[in-house]
């Protein structure tokens, strides 16, 4: 295939896959609330979704390494969300909307991390496909898609994000499906004490402590600014924009990323990201009204893009190659989605009990003792390196 067939390809892919995205995580907080569960029973079905991704990414990377090629695990599980998205429309009350979400989160969890993993094997053998790249318009996607959502849901109900979601997931299958690169077909398979050894790596277990302490902080922000937005006298269309705007900022990033990576290094970038990541959270928690709420979002194209850049470039720098979709799922399992889970189930607690603003000072400690962990793991780094 073609170098701009399989690049405009790729692009597409994550345009479609994170504009599906946009149509479920953005708005899920209004669609708990419309489907009557209080703050507690929100917390328990967000962090449902965090505790399926910790089960079902590393299961996933592992079958894409060992068994099957990324690309056919990403089709497999892309065809069963566009089905079971549905079930959201059918749910009513607590226990089916919970049911409803295990069934989708098993196999909606790990696409994002295989199609990294995937797209990472591509720039390795194509280098003029680049990963921050390609990434940054699945930015594009999910900033287009919350916007217009923001103003459908206002119109139509919350179900219209569904219907959308599952023509996106379709649409990126029958394109996926059309890139002929099998990566499992050239590399080595792995054993289980190939996985074992990464995750006796002292820097493989220091980095993801601290991503999942850090997304502590994302998730609960993620999932919870509806709340924000509501406390400061916005409303949902306001959350759309909201969205919008944090994703679209992301794009200078995503494509400079690389650049800042190979001069500063990807701990350093990583680091720079956290302690940004601290200022906002604290700006968002003294936020007086949903403007500035909207204005402190624009953080994100400093925050998001260059935490998540660093943190796939270091997994991808020490874990070997033969196990990159394990390394990344246990990443997104293990960092994204355990973090996630107290984050989501923490952020119910909260807010069923204090204020949005008393819960975004929680989450700038969160990313403060993220920032300590990381610190240690520098230091731990250029320990070794003097020795040697």
């Amino acid at each position: 295939m073609k170098l701009k067939s399989v690049k405009l390809n790729l692009l597409t892919v994550f345009f479609l896959d994170y504009g599906a995205l946009a149509c479920y995580f953005p708005f899920l907080a209004v669609y708990f609330k419309s489907r009557g569960l209080t703050y507690i029973q929100s917390g328990i079905a967000f962090s449902l979704i965090s505790l399926i991704s910790i089960i079902a990414q590393p299961f996933m990377g592992y079958i894409a390494d060992k068994y099957l090629s990324k690309k056919k695990v990403i089709l497999i599980n892309l065809a069963a969300c566009s089905i079971l998205i549905y079930l959201y429309i059918f749910a009513n009350g607590f226990y089916s909307v919970a049911l409803a979400t295990i069934c989708l989160i098993f196999f909606q969890g790990s696409i994002m991390s295989i199609l990294d993993a995937y797209c990472y094997d591509i720039s390795d053998k194509v280098p003029e496909v680049d990963y921050g790249q390609i990434r940054l318009m699945g930015s594009i996607g999910f900033a287009v898609l919350s916007l217009i959502l923001g103003g459908l849901i206002q119109y139509f109900d919350i179900n219209i994000s569904f219907f959308l979601y599952s023509a996106l997931f379709i649409i990126s299958a029958l394109i996926l499906s059309r890139i002929s690169h099998e990566s499992s077909l050239h590399i080595v398979r792995p054993s289980t004490s190939d996985i074992l050894e990464v995750l006796k790596n002292y820097k493989f277990i220091l980095f993801v402590l601290s991503v999942m302490v850090l997304n502590i902080t994302l998730q609960a922000h993620s999932n919870y600014i509806a709340m924000l937005i509501e406390a400061t006298g916005g409303n949902v269309a306001n959350l759309g924009f909201v969205w919008f705007a944090s994703a679209l900022s992301e794009i200078p990033a995503f494509y400079f990323g690389a650049k800042l990576i190979k001069k500063h290094g990807e701990l350093n970038i990583y680091i720079a990201a956290l302690v940004l990541y601290i200022i906002r959270m604290l700006l968002s928690a003294y936020s007086t009204n949903y403007m500035m709420v909207i204005a402190v979002q624009f953080m994100q194209s400093i925050t998001y893009p260059l935490y998540l850049f660093a943190a796939m470039q270091y997994i991808n720098v020490i874990v070997p190659d033969k196990i990159r979709a394990s390394g990344i799922t246990l990443l997104s399992s293990l960092g994204f989605g355990l973090g996630g889970l107290i984050g989501n189930l923490g952020g119910g607690v909260i807010l069923q009990y204090q204020t949005p603003f008393y819960l975004y000072k929680v989450l700038a400690m969160a990313s403060f003792a993220a920032l300590i962990i990381v610190l240690i793991l520098k230091f731990k780094v250029q320990s070794s390196q003097l020795k040697t």
